[in-house]
């Protein structure tokens, strides 16, 4: 990539943020504005020639290779399609080794979706008619689904504006003497404020399930998501890091508590096979032995990929912070490693003349990056989970009518009514990258040099 230098005083003085220039300059170093790049030609939006004639394509998704067909192949023709005497030999038994392993956890339980993982961690936990479970309005519905199906209320807490994350400052004052539970939602490759809701979840003695289903290997303070709670939640469809078109684990660190989960999954069969027939309550969630074959092969694949998209994701978190105006989103910890499925950077338009987050978006794609968006960013699933039409269903079916009062559920649609999710206030430029994050180092380097074209530039969009 070219560079081209640019001097802190030019920098300012093309930038709104030159009005308060020594309040906002005073002690940074001229190295700050080093990797800046002066224009070699006009902004593409403007009729100039782009970073990148030919738009910048990220790699396909799925990605597979002659492995994951030969795995496919070997089940096929071996004959054992389904798996359910947790043996050695078993594809999910070896499956669930690695990924219990990954996340430095003793137990794994492989199910045949996310969704059920979660709802396997409910069942053993004991919740169910009656009962409240806290978690947030913006999550896949799925986290709501499983609440519902269990016949007990999910109890929802707004977000924190500037992550779209539940808010752990108001979980606590939404626990009732029905809450059986706590689901927090590492959502996007982010995590919650995890340690923070623990805290409280240890004060009330409330079990904790992290769905983590779209943060594969994601840390706080040196540790997973999904190992602070009792039970932690992976999704493997087709649109996460580590998949098989479907499919889920589960995993935790209480023996008993994860033999119950394995038990329930597999129909009451003791996973330890200590104890005959089916001991334990349960029911099917297995997964086939050929969603644990492509998994075992995509774990290959998901390591090297999760190297690559960390190193590229942190080499454009590090080198689109250097602008002035730029910076990392808020996490809840210094020591906060993301799953780069996604990267947001919050994007202050002082800076820039003020132009908004979303022309400044639309002026890179012009660029040639189309995985680049901005603007002031709704929660990622809408309005939230508690105006999905399902809820006056459940609501109005028998079981809930006979698990709870009228009063009760008068209560909870009125508490619905008055809920209005956050929007996130700050704007931002929104890198989505499961598969953008899988390009090359030049790929990379021309994105960061589409960005800085357009901020050196960006007294022309006004």
């Amino acid at each position: 990539m070219k560079k081209y230098p640019l001097t802190r005083r030019s920098f300012i003085k093309k930038t709104s943020a030159g009005l308060a220039g020594a309040a906002l300059t005073a002690g940074v170093s001229s190295s700050l504005y080093g990797n800046i790049v002066k224009k070699s030609s006009a902004l593409a939006i403007l009729g100039g020639k782009p970073v990148r004639e030919k738009r910048y394509t990220p790699p396909s998704w799925p990605i597979y290779d002659e492995t994951d067909e030969k795995a496919l192949i070997d089940v096929l023709k071996g004959g054992r399609w389904s798996e359910y005497n947790k043996t050695p030999s078993e594809l999910t038994v070896q499956y669930e080794e690695k990924w219990a392993k990954a996340n430095n956890v003793p137990y794994a339980f492989m199910t045949n979706a996310g969704t059920n993982a979660l709802f396997t961690s409910l069942q053993v936990l004991d919740v169910g008619p009656g009962d409240e479970v806290i978690t947030t309005t913006s999550t896949f519905i799925a986290t709501i689904n499983v609440i519902f199906d269990i016949h007990a209320l999910p109890i929802f807490v707004n977000i924190d504006p500037e992550t779209g994350l539940i808010d752990p400052d108001l979980v606590e004052e939404a626990i009732t003497e029905d809450t059986k539970a706590i689901i927090p939602v590492h959502l996007g490759g982010f995590p919650c404020d995890i340690v923070k809701i623990m805290s409280i979840a240890n004060k009330y003695n409330i079990p904790v399930v992290e769905d983590a289903c779209q943060s594969h290997l994601a840390e706080v303070d040196g540790k997973k998501v999904g190992t602070f709670g009792a039970t932690g939640c992976f999704s493997h469809q087709a649109g996460k890091p580590l998949i098989c078109g479907e499919g889920g684990t589960l995993i935790g660190s209480d023996e008993e508590l994860m033999r119950r989960c394995g038990a329930f999954i597999n129909n009451g069969r003791d996973p330890q096979r200590k104890l005959r027939g089916s001991p334990y309550p349960g029911s099917n969630y297995r997964a086939s032995a050929f969603q644990a074959a492509v998994l075992l092969s995509q774990f290959e694949h998901f390591v090297k990929q999760h190297e690559t998209r960390t190193r590229n994701g942190q080499y454009i978190e590090e080198k689109l912070t250097e602008i002035p105006g730029i910076k990392k989103a808020k996490t809840y910890s210094e020591n906060t490693k993301i799953t780069h499925i996604s990267l947001r950077l919050d994007y202050n338009k002082e800076y820039f003349k003020n132009v908004p987050a979303s022309k400044f978006a639309e002026a890179v794609r012009a660029e040639g990056f189309p995985i680049i968006s901005g603007g002031q960013i709704r929660p990622p699933y809408g309005e939230g989970m508690h105006k999905e039409a399902m809820v006056e269903e459940h609501l109005n079916s028998r079981p809930f009518q006979s698990s709870f009062s009228k009063a009760r559920l008068r209560k909870y649609r009125e508490s619905l009514q008055s809920l209005v999710v956050n929007r996130i206030e700050k704007e931002r430029l929104s890198l989505r990258g499961k598969m953008g994050f899988l390009g090359t180092k030049k790929d990379m380097d021309d994105i960061i040099e589409a960005v800085q074209k357009v901020a050196e530039n960006v007294d022309k969009l006004t």
